[in-house]
């Protein structure tokens, strides 16, 4: 990816994000069906809004095949495997008590079931790993809590490798155990895939004994075995705690029980390039010659996801891996059993021979009891052509176009469950409400915009504006869930909403110039099959908050203040306490501006593109001046980047990026 030419005075950026921009407009009266699968690319992907889904993936209509009940309510990981012998499926299922708690008296455990009819039913063969009172060499304190395995069948044997707590420990003491409390990953064998699987002496890793990892990732759990041509591969799934940082290590031995090697860094925020964060990984598979590791956002909304590999002879080697897909991999169901959406880690499973990706994924039901489901789609077919999901589950999700301007018409043919709003005329700045799992929208996402929005009842045409003051144009009843909304615009004011086909309101509405899209809120869901928009199309800019930077470098909030002032843009940011941290932001586009305040307070920032030294800038300044453009890289290859910040003496300012983005298909994508 080029890194473009940068411009730090101010008013120099003008003419050639004009000349840049010029060549995005389109003619005015074109009719654009944004939900046809060649539009793929041009919808906005964020791991704390969400993502409209185009995945194929058909859920199995036996959904769930496994359903939590105390005490063990929260069946939420699961390993799905195919075994090469018998041909038999099986579900390896992690149980845990309601809250994750671990609980002295309780041991969270794994379950198997097993399917001969390739899915269509299965039987509980219960526990797997005979553990019982087994005390792990050096531990005074026996192996308790084996939650989460990954099974895979080599030189006539099956090779378990879990995750596991001694029963002293609690999420208290986890992350920074003591002399009795530990975890870590296990290996243990088995001569039959229902178990009994039986743990060796010594452990594969153990927290207590691992260096931190960057400083912040110490905690290993969630793990994948797998069988190379010389050696075993373990991916791991490790933590940052307070950070909010998820990323995948590996470690490789001889033999299946180890001894392995110090666990590497191979997949984390703080990678130069381009890497959205909340990604959580477990578990991986194996497929031509690649491992692939899906990872799902742990944001409140669950929606969002991102599919890495790397070939699997390659897969220690940091830069071997690539981001093969992000986004619109996978979607949610308005079913009782699916209401959170994908929760508790990502899809998994395996391609059969027939070329047919078969996946479990995770979720909870309205009572929020863990369930066990199935899905599949053809591997190479991973995309409909025509329509999209967008969902929010225990969290509102906000998905966005490329399309910006001035309306002629927007014409949305779909099903909606719960409350939906259609989206125009959007300008608001993006981010998330908190660097944290189960991070929401910001207030301000809810600003700047027109929409239509539709609850089960009612209709409402309302506009926000820079406060999120509320403005109503018109609203009625619905007698039955819309499954077509039509508004169209004569001259520049003048609008007719028609719902289900019958024309309902005209008046005065706004038509532009922002975004269209769609805000479902939490359970909420919208199927669109067709989303036609005309008008007068610009360039379109996005904005992203501070938040997002803090998300996705992994930082620990209480390196920053967070401050409410007029100095920042849209009157939030935060200021580092700490001259040695980092911001970064991960977007899609083909120009960066960066905006931030100046004073007396304040130190010069270093800034880089895709790892790449991009320019130094001050923030210094005699009298305080309030937050505008410090730098532009424009001429950048449209297509994922990663904007990162640090420090290069003293506090520095973080507020709010814009980035310029031409409509994209799915031909054009960068990865």
């Amino acid at each position: 990816m080029m890194c473009g030419t940068h411009y730090g005075i101010r008013g120099s950026y003008i003419m050639p994000l004009l000349i840049l921009l010029t060549a995005f407009c389109t003619a005015p009266d074109e009719v654009l069906d944004l939900a046809n699968g060649s539009f793929r690319e041009s919808w906005l992907r964020h791991p704390v809004l969400g993502d409209a889904s185009f995945d194929s993936f058909e859920h199995t209509p036996g959904n769930p095949a496994y359903r939590g009940a105390s005490p063990y309510e929260w069946p939420v990981n699961g390993f799905l495997f195919e075994d090469p012998v018998s041909s038999n499926w099986y579900l390896y299922v992690g149980e845990y008590c309601d809250g994750y708690a671990l609980k002295p008296d309780v041991p969270a455990r794994c379950v198997a079931l097993r399917s001969t009819d390739k899915g269509a039913t299965w039987t509980l063969l219960g526990p797997v790993l005979d553990y019982e009172g087994h005390l792990f060499t050096g531990e005074t304190s026996p192996l308790f809590h084996a939650p989460d395995v990954s099974v895979v069948y080599a030189d006539g044997r099956y090779h378990m490798c879990f995750d596991w707590t001694t029963q002293s420990t609690t999420w208290e003491n986890a992350a920074d155990p003591g002399l009795d409390a530990n975890s870590g990953v296990g290996y243990a064998w088995s001569d039959r895939p229902e178990g009994p699987f039986h743990p060796t002496d010594a452990p594969l890793a153990t927290t207590r004994e691992q260096v931190p990892l960057l400083g912040k990732y110490r905690r290993l759990y969630a793990s994948t075995l797998i069988r190379r041509a010389n050696d075993w591969l373990v991916l791991t799934l490790t933590d940052s705690g307070p950070y909010f940082g998820w990323a995948l290590a590996g470690m490789t031995a001889t033999n299946p029980e180890g001894p392995y090697t110090e666990p590497r860094l191979l997949l984390h925020p703080e990678r130069e390039g381009y890497h959205p964060p909340l990604l959580e990984f477990f578990p991986a598979f194996v497929h031509e010659g690649y491992i692939y590791s899906p990872a799902t956002s742990v944001a409140l909304n669950r929606n969002f996801q991102a599919l890495f590999r790397a070939p699997i002879e390659e897969a220690t080697d940091p830069k071997a891996w690539e981001l093969f897909t992000c986004g619109s991999l996978w979607h949610a169901e308005p079913l009782e059993h699916e209401n959170f959406g994908i929760w508790g880690q990502t899809f998994s499973g395996f391609v059969d021979s027939v070329n047919t990706l078969h996946v479990m994924f995770p979720s909870r039901d309205s009572q929020g009891r863990g369930t066990i489901n199935l899905a599949h789609r053809a591997w190479d077919r991973p995309f409909r052509d025509q329509g999209f999901v967008t969902s929010g589950n225990a969290g509102p999700s906000l998905v966005l176009a490329d399309w910006c301007g001035a309306l002629g018409e927007i014409d949305v043919e779909g099903k909606f469950t719960g409350t939906v709003s259609l989206v125009w005329d959007y300008t608001a700045p993006l981010g998330a409400d908190s660097p944290r799992s189960n991070a929401t929208l910001h207030p301000l996402v809810r600003t700047r915009h027109a929409a239509l929005r539709c609850t089960p009842e009612n209709w409402f045409l309302e506009a926000f504006d820079a406060d999120g003051e509320r403005t109503e144009y018109g609203s009625g009843a619905l007698a039955t869930s819309p499954e077509r909304l039509r508004l169209s615009w004569s001259g520049a004011a003048r609008a007719k909403l028609e719902i289900g086909g019958e024309a309902v309101w005209n008046g005065a509405l706004p038509r532009g110039p922002g975004l269209v899209g769609i805000l479902s809120e939490a359970n909420s869901h919208a199927s669109i099959e067709h989303f036609r928009v005309s008008g007068e199309r610009q360039p379109s800019v996005v904005t992203y908050l501070y938040t997002d930077a803090l998300l996705g470098a992994a930082q620990n909030l209480a390196d920053w203040k967070e401050v409410a002032s007029r100095e920042f843009r849209f009157g939030v940011g935060a200021v580092s306490d700490e001259n040695s941290v980092v911001a970064k932001w991960n977007v899609e586009g083909n120009a960066i501006r960066l905006w931030a305040p100046k004073g007396p307070a304040y130190g010069s920032l270093v800034v880089l593109l895709d790892g790449k030294p991009a320019a130094e800038v001050s923030c210094h300044a005699e009298e305080s001046a309030a937050s505008a453009p410090l730098l532009t890289l424009s001429r950048l290859e449209p297509g994922p980047h990663a904007l990162v910040v640090r420090s290069s003496g003293g506090p520095i300012p973080l507020d709010s990026i814009e980035v310029f983005r031409e409509m994209r298909t799915s031909a054009s994508r960068s990865y």
